[in-house]
């Protein structure tokens, strides 16, 4: 849905929509309702008058609009209606990289667009740095809007980029174009659709006589995107969001069109459309009985003259295909990601609870290793909270993790410092249910989400200069979240070299001692790792045993001498 620039008429529309779902199980279409606000919107026509001025200028409320000039190249429509530029594969252009991602990591686009931005690269770092603070809409006409879009794409992802590094300055662009024929492939469209922000912030104005936006329509391998506002020369518009139901109106209007080869102008076409409201009833077409959802369809195809074009059995497929899209796409998916973030809050909430009420009965690792039969009924609501926590970070490393390599490299700020955050309580647990289990070294199958978001977060603070603080107290919470794998495996090691199993690991131990005061002169680890009940503690005790008084090294002196009871 374009929805960026009119989200407050957008979220009456969702809340009425919630209200059918409640009361009835009645559908509708909304597009209804929104080609009436776009059809009224001065935004539109001043966009237009951009270009047709071939400059930058201002709305009327204030927002910046940037014309993409395309001087309706001669050469460029000629070979466009002759077949000459169609899809090319994105692997060959290095400058579309930006768009696709891991599910979406090939695609074709038409080569018109590919050519036309390749020009315009130039442009594009100045282009990003006047607007990427700036609200702006991005317009072109004909093959011109091919421009106007891979450069509100290419903006997009820049802005991308720069909220992941924490920049809360940003100003998402919006695309308007009068004309322009279909971009790219299914693929093309899937990676689009990944972005909810990118796919919400683009609007095609087609007139139903325009012979180029029609020109690809029924070429199978292309795909629309974004809404399209179709609208004829008496001012009658009707909006589409329905992939399908566009394909279908741009099929029929390429029926109408055929032969046609000429520019189209936008100019009085929109004049009309400003001084007519879209407001039609059933009663006009000679139908009385039919459900809302279907009126509405109907409605929309008339209003654009392609009613007649369109087969009744067209139309009920539209309308199956509406209904099996509001099944498989649960409005309220927002409000359910709002849900389970506030239940991970409480699931951390929980957990750090637990955390601070186990660090005095041997700490808070050995505590949960150790648990009591008197404390099982406390470690299942704690396997609850922890399950909880687990899947939710699953999915947003998961979600994360599908997006093109510059914006897999770390989440947000505020969802990544939650993450490790996260990382570094619950995994400790994970370690040791592993070792519980024994099911070998936790170190060589580590669980892909942990870390991703370690390596997300030294990827930030490289990233952003950040240099480590220096530290001259203990951290409340131990920042390797590995550490008692470490110390599970130098346990493994030292039964081996007691029980004669193994004579060639001291080296691995001494690398042991090496790490774990490492971690003790940065004050990483938290001071519950010396409860005298610890496994540290209980492997330091073994290890001095074994080792004897003749052996020194700094970590010994500094466990022999008790220094670990003044750290804190």
């Amino acid at each position: 849905m374009f929805s960026c620039i009119f989200r407050k008429k957008r979220t009456i529309l969702i809340s009425e929509i919630n209200q059918e779902k409640k009361t009835s199980k009645i559908m509708f279409r909304s597009e209804v309702e929104l080609g009436k606000f776009l059809g009224s919107a001065d935004i539109i026509p001043d966009a237009y008058r951009a270009i047709r001025e071939m400059k930058a200028t201002t709305t009327r409320s204030g927002i910046d609009i940037l014309a993409i000039n395309f001087s309706d190249n001669l050469d460029y429509m000629t070979r466009f209606f002759d077949g000459d530029l169609d899809l090319v594969p994105s692997q060959n252009v290095e400058s579309l990289d930006f768009i696709a991602t891991k599910l979406n990591a090939s695609f074709s686009i038409n080569k018109a667009a590919v050519e036309l931005f390749q020009h315009l690269s130039d442009a594009l770092k100045q282009l990003e740095d006047m607007y990427i603070n700036t609200p702006v809409i991005i317009t072109g006409s004909g093959l011109g809007g091919y421009l106007a879009i891979l450069s509100t794409l290419r903006l997009h992802h820049t802005i991308d980029v720069e909220e992941s590094n924490g920049s809360k300055t940003t100003k998402r662009p919006i695309c308007i174009t009068f004309g322009t024929p279909l971009v790219g492939d299914a693929s093309f469209q899937s990676a689009i659709a990944e972005r909810p922000q990118w796919v919400s912030s683009f609007l095609n104005v087609v007139a139903n006589e325009d012979p180029l936006c029609s020109f690809l329509a029924s070429e199978n391998l292309y795909k629309p995107f974004g809404t399209f506002l179709f609208c004829t020369k008496s001012g009658d518009h009707a909006a589409f969001d329905d992939h399908e139901s566009i394909l279908q109106v741009l099929d029929a209007m390429k029926s109408l069109n055929a032969g046609s080869t000429y520019n189209y102008y936008y100019d009085r076409i929109l004049s009309y459309m400003r001084d007519k409201m879209l407001y039609r009833g059933a009663f006009e077409l000679g139908e009385f009985n039919m459900n809302l959802l279907r009126e509405g369809i109907t409605l929309q195809l008339n209003e654009v003259c392609v009613l007649g074009d369109i087969s009744n059995e067209q139309i009920e497929e539209m309308e199956k295909k509406q209904i099996n899209m509001s099944k498989r796409k649960n409005i309220d998916n927002h409000y359910k990601d709002i849900e389970r973030l506030n239940e991970s809050k409480i699931s951390m909430t929980y957990m750090e609870w637990y955390m601070k009420t186990r660090k005095t009965k041997g700490g808070y690792y050995d505590s949960y290793k150790n648990t009591t039969r008197d404390e099982n009924e406390s470690k299942q609501e704690l396997e609850i909270h922890k399950g909880r926590l687990e899947q939710y970070w699953k999915d947003i490393v998961v979600k994360k993790g599908l997006m093109p390599q510059k914006e897999d490299a770390k989440l947000r700020k505020r969802w990544l410092l939650s993450g490790n955050n996260y990382r570094r309580i619950v995994e400790p647990l994970d370690i040791a249910r592993h070792y519980e289990l024994k099911k070998g070294n936790y170190l060589k199958n580590r669980p892909k989400h942990y870390e991703l978001l370690e390596k997300w977060l030294e990827e930030y603070v490289t990233e952003s200069n950040l240099s480590e603080k220096t530290r001259n107290e203990a951290a409340s919470l131990t920042e390797d979240s590995c550490f008692w794998a470490h110390v599970e495996e130098a346990s493994i090691l030292l039964t081996e070299l007691v029980n004669g199993r193994s004579t060639d690991v001291e080296k691995e131990l001494e690398k042991f001692e090496a790490y774990v005061m490492g971690e003790i002169n940065n004050y990483s680890v938290s001071p519950d790792v010396f409860e005298e009940k610890s496994s540290l503690m209980k492997w330091w005790n073994e290890y001095k045993v074994y080792k004897g008084n003749a052996y020194a090294s700094e970590f010994m002196q500094y466990m022999n001498h008790g220094s670990y009871k003044q750290y804190h």
